[in-house]
């Protein structure tokens, strides 16, 4: 083992009432962390002694662990700005005797910081409605951490200055999600923190009427994870047997579904099942061969740009941390970074453009036309693409005021079948821009921002909204895209 955990539950308040459930989270959570090969150490309902000397012990016994975590829950207060956690015989007096009894997470991060090289992760489920601090001047919650030592996180059940609910089950409320959460494999803390913080938000609200929002303070200079499931040892694969693989497979949800998005994606979750190789190397393996084939040379962090975009235009989205296709979960993997000619600027300052965009249709004699109503400049020129599983039509329009007119799109003249299509607005890179709207759009169209706006590392930025149709017996229903994914 090469990790070590403290674990402190303090329930039986002699003082007060007790509380519900501090035994019960240090209980599962000391659990959860044996089965993550902690070497763990746990201790209940501790006066200042037991907690001393704990703390001693797990800072001494941290000088031969590489990693080391600290769970408390039970009562805490601040005081002067700083945070205490009270042992369960604290006999309150004035302030400066309060102080000296109770235990002083500063000197815990202070022991800490003299180890170098070691990641210390500090959860504190400990600021339940306190009534020690009634009416004598002493803060519920706990005070932020200013600076904690290099590769620290704090994590709090709550915000600065708020309490947080006990929970209504055996468990404090983020207790009860924490625990499912650090089993999660291979998912990094900052991450995990983000679902729990998702998590512990929606139920608060629901079964309280109010939102408790969890909170994290680090300074972690490496990745970490509770829980890891290692991949399957993956053979040596070749970019011509993904890319083969890929297309058989897309020829298969071609001939077996009308949604268009499952066409596209389907095949690349079925190749990472296959292969345990993440999707961003998946498609880099696939569009290598795809743009040699088509006359194209591109460097792999060009590639990877390219894909991240094509990714979320069709439906990759990312909850709590986590990629997924639908309710496929997938490990999306890290893009290569772009050379700096090729990164993304910031607006010039005043002249930034958010464009906003919004779309309606009118059917006439089964054929549609697009009309889009925004702020694009006038003379802009635009492109209207119209797809669907066996249909793809395109049209040149040119932004009016305010309005972009689109063609009448057809089946070669014939009404539109019965299907699921997608209709992409877009306009083209800066190089082939009038002079007018290059002035308005600035170098590589970096001063246009907003969700209807994509970044391309080759082009700079376009812009680019979609939505997808549903056209059934001449009635259409129509799904904004990327409000779609954001929703998501």
């Amino acid at each position: 083992m090469d990790r070590i955990a403290l674990v402190i539950g303090n329930s039986d308040y002699s003082n007060v009432g007790k509380l519900n459930n501090p035994k019960n989270d240090a209980d599962d959570i000391a659990s959860i962390l044996n089965k993550l090969n902690f070497d763990v150490t746990k201790i209940m309902d501790a006066n200042l002694i037991d907690i001393q000397k704990s703390v001693n012990d797990f800072l001494q016994a941290l000088d031969e662990y590489a990693v080391g975590v600290f769970f408390y829950a039970g009562h805490g207060m601040q005081i002067d700005g700083k945070n205490f956690i009270v042992p369960i015989d604290l006999k309150l007096s004035d302030k400066s005797k309060t102080m000296v009894s109770c235990y002083c997470l500063n000197s815990l991060l202070e022991g800490a910081s003299s180890y170098k090289g070691k990641t210390l992760i500090c959860i504190l489920d400990a600021c339940r409605d306190n009534p020690f601090a009634m009416g004598r001047g002493f803060l519920t919650g706990f005070a932020p951490f200013n600076n904690p030592p290099k590769g620290t996180m704090i994590a709090y059940s709550t915000s600065a200055d708020c309490s947080a609910f006990d929970g209504q089950c055996s468990n404090g409320l983020y207790t009860q999600v924490l625990k499912d959460a650090m089993l999660i494999p291979n998912l990094k803390i900052e991450e995990m923190f983000k679902f729990v913080r998702n998590k512990v938000s929606e139920i608060s609200i629901s079964q309280y009427g109010e939102e408790q929002l969890s909170w994290e303070y680090s300074s972690l200079v490496g990745d970490f994870y509770f829980s890891v499931t290692p991949q399957p040892v993956n053979e040596q694969v070749t970019d011509e047997k993904i890319y083969e693989f890929i297309c058989a497979r897309r020829k298969s949800y071609e001939n077996a579904s009308d949604n268009i998005y499952d066409i596209e994606c389907l095949p690349y979750i079925d190749a990472y099942n296959k292969y345990h190789i993440p999707i961003i190397k998946i498609l880099r393996a696939y569009s290598r061969v795809d743009y040699s084939k088509r006359g194209f040379q591109f460097s792999d962090a060009t590639i990877d740009q390219l894909n991240s975009n094509y990714l979320s235009s069709w439906g990759f989205i990312q909850k709590y941390g986590r990629w997924y296709y639908k309710n496929h979960y997938v490990e999306m993997g890290d893009l290569l970074p772009l050379p700096e000619e090729l990164e993304p600027k910031q607006p010039i300052n005043g002249k930034e453009l958010k464009i906003e965009a919004s779309l309606s249709w009118k059917m006439n004699d089964g054929k549609i036309r697009f009309q889009v109503s925004s702020n694009i400049p006038e003379e802009t020129p635009l492109m209207f693409t119209l797809r669907g599983k066996e249909y793809t039509a395109q049209c040149k329009s040119v932004a009016g005021n305010r309005i972009s007119i689109s063609e009448w799109f057809s089946d070669r003249g014939n009404p539109m079948k019965n299907g699921f299509y997608t209709i992409d607005v877009s306009c083209p890179i800066y190089s082939v821009l009038p002079e007018k709207i290059k002035k308005i759009f600035g170098e590589r169209n970096r001063n246009i921002c907003g969700q209807y706006v994509k970044f391309e590392p080759v082009g700079g930025n376009t812009i680019h909204f979609s939505y997808g149709l549903v056209l059934k017996n001449s009635k259409v229903q129509v799904i904004d895209m990327q409000q779609r994914i954001s929703a998501l």
